[in-house]
């Protein structure tokens, strides 16, 4: 039953970071919202959100989804979209084709990798809070959804269960994964985007002049904000957030952390040419790996405090590795292998100008 609630954010989340484009014409658009929100304008709201359906699978493919039980919790895995194909419907729909792979923990299974793939039509509408678009993708129908298991750290044994012959855990999740990608996949997503280009998401229908709850308040400086999140990293295993973009020489990403539930964890910033090969190999094999090369941050973030660091970068693309291992980092684990102090990652990614 634990792997079953495990799994039911696999694919749900996958497009909720998509949909940003242009600010252009936002601001307007606030000033006469209760013409926008006429449901009989819908040929109106349509066309305005073609541009998202231009660029929903390019944005898609450069960024991973963590995955969470609920809204309010931190995450337990990640999703990294690899192929995706989108197209507008006769009707006006959205037909997203993806797939990927990911990780997700849970505490009878530990660490589960997979692949996943889906076929989803939504539907497509918006409402304006002022100058604030909240745009809705509600689900039309679910055509295919796959759950392949590629690995189980620790597999679920029959004495674990009380049953008396072998099972086979890879074959249980198969079974039971696509029906858990449907059922999500019908909650659809709310993507929030503000005046200032920024977007933020939420499963369902997050209702106007609602946001999603997140660990640290919106800063008023200037910076785009690239991740606001929250995330469980129990022992022996990593997390790969981002990758995040450098769009230009002269910037720098700001990480702002704080760790609890643990001593704490190791912070890795590495450009995505290195990191991608690194994460490939922590969702294919179960034995975790030091990184290929030195990371252009390696610091510990200790339990209680607020750790901040500016880390200039050229211009390209990085993971932020969050890391509870002995492979990696200079954080020293409990002695006890099975001590399992779950760190709880509160973390801020921000793009702004160097120092």
């Amino acid at each position: 039953m634990i792997v079953k609630r495990a799994l039911r954010y696999v694919a749900s989340i996958v497009f909720a970071l998509s949909f940003l484009g242009a600010s252009c014409g936002q601001v307007a658009l606030g000033i006469m919202p209760g013409v926008l929100n006429d449901p009989g304008n819908l040929s109106l709201r349509r066309a305005i959100l073609a541009f998202g359906t231009s660029s929903i699978c390019s944005e898609m493919l450069r960024r991973s989804v963590p995955l969470r039980m609920h809204e309010e919790e931190p995450s337990m895995g990640r999703f990294f979209p690899s192929a995706c194909f989108a197209q507008t419907l006769q009707n006006g729909n959205l037909l997203v084709q993806f797939s990927g792979t990911g990780y997700l923990f849970t505490n009878v299974t530990k660490r589960l990798t997979f692949e996943a793939s889906s076929s989803v039509e939504y539907q497509q509408d918006f409402l304006m809070d002022g100058s604030t678009l909240y745009a809705y993708f509600r689900n039309k129908a679910t055509n295919a959804a796959t759950f392949n298991v590629k690995i189980v750290e620790a597999p679920i044994s029959a004495s674990q269960l009380g049953l008396p012959l072998p099972i086979d855990t890879g074959a249980i999740v198969r079974q039971v994964g696509p029906q858990l990608l449907k059922a999500e996949l019908a909650r659809g997503f709310t993507v929030i985007r503000d005046e200032d280009g920024s977007a933020t998401f939420g499963l369902g229908v997050v209702e106007k002049g609602q946001k999603p709850p997140v660990p640290y308040a919106k800063a008023n400086n200037g910076r785009t904000i690239l991740a606001n999140e929250r995330t469980e990293i129990h022992q022996g295993q990593r997390d790969f957030a981002g990758p995040y973009e450098v769009t230009g020489d002269g910037q720098a990403l700001y990480l702002t952390m704080s760790v609890d539930g643990a001593p704490g964890v190791d912070v890795i910033v590495m450009p995505t040419s290195i990191g991608q090969a690194w994460r490939d190999t922590y969702i294919q094999q179960i034995a975790t790996t030091p990184p290929p090369s030195p990371g252009r941050v390696d610091e510990p973030v200790a339990q209680g405090m607020i750790w901040r660091r500016t880390v200039p970068l050229p211009k390209g693309t990085y993971y932020v590795v969050l890391d509870n291992t002995t492979t990696a980092g200079r954080t020293s684990l409990p002695a006890n292998p099975n001590d399992d102090r779950a760190a709880a990652v509160s973390y801020g990614v921000e793009l702004g100008d160097a120092p």
